[in-house]
């Protein structure tokens, strides 16, 4: 498995590659280490490699071998752990710079929201951030209006294909705004409460937009070809989603306010 770096490992790296000396040098067993695809990483013939193959295999998946005797299992046995070590420390670090990215998109959306105070204003950069996710797709933001729909707000340029009116509790968008649960759906053809505009779209991801305890809206990103939203998708749109709630709120409690009474 490239991305482990499993010639790296048993090479240079500085705990595992000391170990397997070590566990070499006290024997003249001969043993042949090799990763997935077969390319040799290392090879020490001594008294000969023996026939038996014994996997190196981290979360069920075999990213190397090694052929030997009995030393060959437990290098076999060493290495896996050691794999297995290297990966759950790459993946603390994705999700530590995963949540510090997410922390400063936080920090500069809340600060470009504050002082928004038309509903246009914020679904603009609502929209523009959600269409800014790793796994792609097009922005788009349902706004709470009379009589339990969600209607689409947009600057003037939203896609062809995008939705304008959704009742509360039908179809997936729908149904996100009545639960409050944030959602990914990946292939939305397939999904039996879309709705014949929603199938305009082969993948959707959606968060409600909450504010005073009330969904005022939902937030979310499509696509035409299928795409694979993930869970780190979902809870990013859900981050954006809840501090584009309040901003949203303000914003149509000040509109409400300013139209003239007669």
């Amino acid at each position: 498995m490239a991305e482990l770096g499993l010639a790296r490992l048993i090479v240079r790296h500085r705990h595992v590659a000391p170990m397997l000396s070590a566990l070499l040098s006290g024997t003249d067993a001969g043993v042949r280490i090799s990763d997935a695809e077969g390319t040799v990483i290392l090879e020490r013939e001594a008294g000969g490699i023996g026939s038996d193959r014994f996997p190196i295999a981290v979360e069920g998946r075999t990213v190397g071998w090694v052929e030997g005797d009995r030393v060959a299992r437990a290098i076999a046995s060493v290495l896996s752990y050691a794999v297995a070590r290297e990966a759950d420390k790459r993946s603390l670090a994705r999700e530590a710079l995963d949540r510090y990215r997410e922390l400063n998109l936080v920090y500069d959306l809340a600060e470009r929201l504050s002082g928004k105070l038309a509903v246009s204003g914020v679904a603009a950069i609502a929209v523009a951030e959600a269409g800014e996710l790793p796994a792609g797709g097009t922005g788009f933001l349902l706004v709470a209006g009379d009589g339990g729909t969600l209607d689409a707000v947009s600057d003037g340029d939203a896609p062809q294909g995008s939705i304008d009116v959704v009742r509360v509790g039908d179809g997936i968008l729908g149904s996100v705004a009545a639960s409050a649960v944030a959602e990914e759906v990946n292939d939305v053809d397939t999904d039996p409460r879309s709705t014949t505009a929603e199938r305009a779209f082969a993948s959707l991801i959606c968060a409600p937009v909450v504010a005073r305890g009330r969904t005022i809206g939902v937030l979310g990103a499509g696509s035409p070809t299928r795409i694979e939203y993930q869970a780190s998708d979902l809870k990013l749109l859900a981050a954006i989603a809840a501090i584009v709630g309040p901003a949203l709120d303000q914003a149509r409690i000040h509109e409400a306010s300013s139209v003239p009474h007669g």
